[in-house]
């Protein structure tokens, strides 16, 4: 896919990196001559302009894009006037960041109705990850119920998984085995390999460092890290 990235603060830069080691194609876009220099060698293309200015952002290849992101967080005037200019290009597939309810407003006011606050985002996350201690990582689908991943107990290793003997009482699903390989050729990201309880080899034992994705009511997520 192609994506735009407009701003390389903190949250555009982490974002058009990653999308870009996806191998996606991304254009990350910045006033700042020193931004873009700097991330020039880790995103798949970087460019140097006002994307306020409606006649340096004509110049970006908005047609081509499957996905425009405007990142820019911290200057509202700049996130508005941008995503007011690329609504009146009709560049369809938009998502901004918004910092507050009023950006929000003004942001489904031009008619973009995704926007995305990281920094909310990440704090809902990780409140859940402080209460529920232990866990990797996690994934909310309502209040209640999570996707998490939790290492194995002790007693797991060098085991062949049994997911009834661990999960039925708990009335928790396994949904895979996640074991990490190491870094990437990279070093950004650690790779692994993530297999399914019904396509396991017959042979298949837990390692120490595998962890398991497993789908449940909160409480009995804590409660199967208890070991209850």
């Amino acid at each position: 896919m192609n994506f735009v990235v407009i701003g390389l603060g903190n949250f555009g830069a982490s974002l058009a990196k990653k999308l870009s080691s996806m191998g996606h194609e991304v254009i990350g876009v910045d006033r700042d001559l020193s931004k873009v220099e700097f991330y020039k060698d880790r995103i798949s293309q970087t460019m140097c302009l006002d994307a306020s200015d409606i006649h340096a952002i004509r110049s970006l290849p908005l047609t081509d894009a499957d996905m425009v992101v405007v990142a820019i967080g911290h200057d509202f005037g700049s996130s508005v006037m941008i995503t007011a200019l690329l609504r009146k290009m009709n560049v369809a597939n938009i998502i901004s960041r918004e910092t507050s309810s009023i950006h929000i407003t003004v942001m489904n006011a031009l008619g973009v109705d995704t926007t995305i606050n990281p920094e909310f985002d990440s704090a809902l996350l990780f409140a859940e990850k402080l209460v529920m201690r232990g866990v990797k990582e996690i994934y909310p689908l309502s209040r209640e119920i999570k996707i998490a991943e939790v290492p194995l107990f002790p007693s797991m290793v060098d085991q062949q998984l049994d997911c009834q003997k661990l999960t039925g009482k708990n009335n928790l699903e396994i949904i895979a085995i996640k074991r990490y390989l190491g870094e990437s050729a990279n070093g950004n990201d650690e790779t692994c390999r993530i297999y399914f309880p019904r396509q396991l080899p017959d042979n298949f034992k837990l390692k120490p460092s595998d962890t398991l994705i497993v789908m449940g009511n909160k409480d009995d997520i804590l409660d199967f890290m208890r070991g209850k």
